[in-house]
């Protein structure tokens, strides 16, 4: 599992792990899923057996500390604390010393990773008054959420802060506590989002899938879940098991062609009671994708007042009779930033079915790799997925060509389907006349 990498940090990332479920444990194995140095620290407690997976532990007491023993730091994973308040804890630096932390992490180029709330290592929590405490410099935030919890009573043996948790999901105390409920903490502002800066990325990580055996009953709460965070995560951290990685995915559909081979706008042809490019982006849209973008140029200001009742985003391409590849740069660059991959759809390809679309953002989902498309009967068919990681070479796409031409640099992953219409597009009159003969 390199948790890193499915989660898109950087060796510049300043990120803060908050929640319950496996907060240490996920901290400790993004730390060494990035190989290099690490800093480590907290704003809250760590319990002293929770200090021995760091190379070295470093105790900070006063602002002249950290510049006196930087000297003498070995290893790669280097966990940075205040003094011992308890019999078995011990606290974060003070506030001072965290910014100092922050820029010693620029100067090394390295990650910081910071626990921001304690969960008493209990599966679900809510936070009290000062929690979250999440530096203002932190950009990435990591919502963490234990399974084990569900099915079990709301009381202080499941849940940290049961009274808290009581009030604001607005179930008296000893209710048992289930899927809903825990998610409605989690995209509560009040809960999981609670004093997250508002520049961070928001990422949620459900844990301990293993103590829940219908753990896939989240699915139906991805899409709300997609609505607070960039990403949501699926896993067995003590496994180092990252299972599934939901991202939003946008629909792109190129529709830009002057169409001179049919003779007419052929966007706008009807099909089935409605043009072409309408039956495309419902397709987008009943497939689930978010936000659907239309690439609009030849005959834009008719293309667009056909969409007008529909909830997609239109953007003209200048430069649309210089062929496909523009439009595909014109797509990508009107993305927005929180977008984990693409589908590109041809306006002429009408077989295309929101079933298909699904099955290739779960693809991506579970495998996540850089290129997903379909395949029928040993051949490449549309749409094709494109993760993130290939924009800027999407970006860099040239003449009449797309994303095709990336196959033979990045992995692809196939989706087996068995309906040959998928491939058939429109391209002649003829085509038309026979293809909604066939669609009947």
């Amino acid at each position: 599992m390199d948790l890193v990498k499915a989660l898109r940090l950087t060796n510049k990332t300043k990120a803060a792990l908050v929640g319950s479920g496996g907060k240490t444990t996920a901290m400790y194995q993004l730390a060494r899923d990035f190989g290099s140095r690490v800093i480590l620290t907290t704003t809250t407690h760590l319990a002293l057996d929770q200090l021995q997976q760091a190379d070295q532990h470093i105790l900070l007491e006063s602002m002249g500390d950290l510049s006196s023993k930087e000297k003498d730091l070995v290893g790669d994973i280097l966990l940075f604390t205040g003094p011992q308040v308890e019999t078995n804890r011990v606290k974060g630096p003070d506030q001072e010393i965290l910014v100092q932390l922050a820029e010693l992490a620029d100067r090394w180029e390295c990650p910081l990773l910071i626990e921001a709330d304690g969960a008493r290592q209990l599966p679900i929590k809510a936070p009290a008054d000062h929690e979250p405490a999440i530096p203002e410099f932190v950009d990435t935030v990591i919502v963490v959420a234990g399974l084990s919890g569900l099915g079990k009573p709301l009381n202080e043996n499941w849940v940290h802060r049961p009274e808290i948790f009581s009030d604001l999901v607005g179930v008296p105390l000893g209710s048992e506590v289930n899927s809903q409920l825990l998610a409605a903490a989690l995209t509560s502002s009040r809960g999981g989002l609670k004093n997250i800066p508002a520049s961070a990325r928001k990422l949620l990580l459900i844990n301990q899938l293993d103590s829940f055996p219908n753990w896939r009953t989240f699915h139906d709460h991805v899409p709300s879940f997609l609505s607070h965070y960039q990403a949501v995560g699926f896993a067995v951290l003590e496994d180092q098991m990252l299972l599934e990685l939901h991202e939003p995915i946008a629909g792109v559909i190129l529709a830009a062609g002057g169409s001179t081979r049919f003779g007419t706008t052929k966007q706008l042809l009807d099909w089935k009671g409605k043009p072409l490019v309408n039956h495309a982006a419902e397709t987008a849209l009943e497939g689930g994708l978010s936000p659907v973008l239309v690439v609009t140029g030849a005959d834009q200001s008719k293309v667009t007042r056909s969409l007008e009742n529909l909830p997609v985003e239109c953007a003209y391409n200048p430069d649309w009779e210089q062929g496909q590849s523009s439009s595909v740069r014109t797509g990508i660059e009107a993305l927005p930033p929180n977008v984990g991959a693409v589908i590109f759809l041809l306006v002429d390809q009408p077989f295309i079915p929101p079933k298909l679309i699904r099955r290739l953002v779960k693809t991506h989902a579970v495998k996540r790799a850089p290129i997903i498309h379909p395949q029928v009967n040993d051949e490449r068919a549309n749409p094709v997925l494109f993760d993130r990681e290939v924009f800027q070479e999407l970006s860099s796409l040239e003449g009449d060509t797309g994303g095709r031409v990336l196959f033979n640099t990045f992995p692809t992953q196939v989706v087996l389907w068995e309906n040959d219409l998928i491939r058939k597009d429109i391209d002649t009159p003829e085509d038309l006349e026979i293809l909604q003969s066939a669609g009947e």
